[in-house]
């Protein structure tokens, strides 16, 4: 039998010569019972969590097991292989299948190299290949930007990644990013690189980029000069391609025309699908603005099938983002990503409910609404120090490497594809994050 690390007042920074064991707590969130622990906070994104802390105490079921999972090694060196090393035993196989977990691990084991803390899978609801997606997002906080340059701009990732020409541009973008100097390192707060892992995988594959920038909207015509860096400066560094003068406008006037109190959050540039063009996506847009607004850029749906959707899907989701791609016309294709608000999400039951929607509509398999429910956990380096978020930090936040940590398996959103008269189709996302309790705190 494993013997967990020996109880102390509190552990320090893991000393070189040990292992630490990670304790680890399933959480079933389709119980219904009572709750004792915090979760994140499911209106903010999956792609926006690692960066702003945008977190609210709220809780989670009460653990029907305990059990004790693989070891890791030194909490200052944790890889992106090491993340997935960890959590292996608790990805229900439903979710991601063995043979796509170890093809996602030999990729993640090219980036030898503590750029991240936070990483993600984007799984299709209704399809019989348990396969994901596998993203990995990097913070502009705590130097994991300048680890990620690093990596790259020093040779440390194999030649078959350095020698693609959307590598070396993806190295440029990092560089100029991690540049003080730089227009885009204080208006680019993260990124994400998104591997499309689920329909194939190569040994050194072309992510997408979907960089977390400052909020974007124009209220008056000096705001225009404030977007403008997205297409003259980081859409052609990462992509190696002037945005044209016609897509710039169409970006221009897709901001001009938002909704009041909405705003851009994300542009992404789709390096792995070969597409030109700029994702959009939009956050702090009514539900019900949804379809005026893009009725408004020239988005046309006779149906009004759209519209019918999402009055059916806000029952379940109260927090709705926006996914536009925008090229020298606005792609029919959108996306709509789907939250729960803290004060469903956190008693579990409300995804089942949302779950149990898109099974009715043919949108999920039973067998992955499953999957999804038996995902999230938390993985607690010391049992004796419950996992809140009145004293755990996003990882990136903490001032150092004095920490207890916490590693957090949850379910993000769901995103909903729609097309005008085509087919409608659903992906969840789960994510896992690194948490930390300051040991200045466990010490008092």
């Amino acid at each position: 039998m494993v013997k967990p690390f020996p109880k102390i007042g509190y552990l320090p920074a893991y000393p070189p010569a040990k292992k630490v064991y990670i304790i680890s707590i399933g959480l079933k969130q389709n119980m219904g019972v009572d709750t004792v622990n915090k979760s994140l906070e499911p209106e903010v994104s999956f792609n926006d969590t690692f960066i702003g802390g945008e977190l609210e105490a709220g809780q989670k079921p009460i653990p029907d097991e305990i059990e004790t999972s693989k070891m890791f090694k030194d909490a200052k060196i944790l890889y992106p292989h090491d993340f997935l090393n960890l959590i292996e035993s608790h990805i229900p196989s439903r979710l991601v299948s063995k043979k796509n977990i170890t093809e996602i691990k030999n990729l993640a084991n090219n980036f030898s190299n503590c750029f991240t803390s936070f990483f993600g899978f984007e799984s299709k609801l209704n399809s019989d290949d348990s396969r994901s997606d596998y993203l990995i997002a990097v913070s502009s906080q705590k130097g994991e930007r300048e680890a990620l340059s690093k990596l790259i701009n020093s040779k440390r990732i194999s030649d078959k990644f350095l020698n693609q020409n959307a590598w070396k541009n993806i190295g440029k973008f990092v560089e100029s990013w991690s540049d003080p100097n730089s227009v885009l390192s204080d208006k680019i707060l993260g990124l994400w690189l998104e591997f499309d892992t689920a329909d194939r995988i190569c040994e050194a594959p072309i992510p997408s980029i979907f960089l977390q920038t400052v909020p974007l909207a124009i209220e008056k015509p000096e705001d225009i000069k404030k977007c403008l860096w997205v297409t003259r400066n980081a859409i052609p560094v990462v992509s190696g391609q002037q945005v044209s003068k016609k897509i710039e406008e169409r970006f221009i006037d897709s901001i001009k025309k938002l909704p009041k109190g909405a705003s851009v959050f994300h542009v992404a540039s789709m390096l792995s699908r070969n597409s030109e063009g700029i994702r959009m996506v939009i956050k702090r847009i009514k539900p019900d603005d949804i379809t005026p607004y893009l009725k408004s850029i020239g988005w046309k749906d006779e149906n009004e099938g759209l519209t019918s959707m999402i009055n059916e899907v806000k029952k379940f989701s109260n927090c709705i983002r926006l996914h536009i791609n925008i090229s020298n016309n606005i792609d029919p294709k959108i996306g709509l990503e789907c939250f729960i608000s803290p004060d469903q999400y956190h008693h579990g039951n409300r995804w089942e409910d949302f779950l149990n929607y898109l099974v009715s509509k043919g949108l999920c398999k039973p067998e992955m609404k499953s999957a999804l429910l038996d995902f999230p956990g938390v993985d607690l380096e010391n049992i004796d120090y419950e996992f809140s978020l009145d004293s755990y930090i996003p990882s990136v936040k903490l001032q150092d490497d004095n920490f207890m940590k916490a590693i957090v398996k949850y379910i993000s959103h769901v995103k909903i594809t729609y097309v005008p008269n085509g087919p409608i189709n659903a992906k969840g996302y789960t994510g896992v994050r690194l948490f930390g309790k300051p040991i200045k705190a466990v010490n008092q």
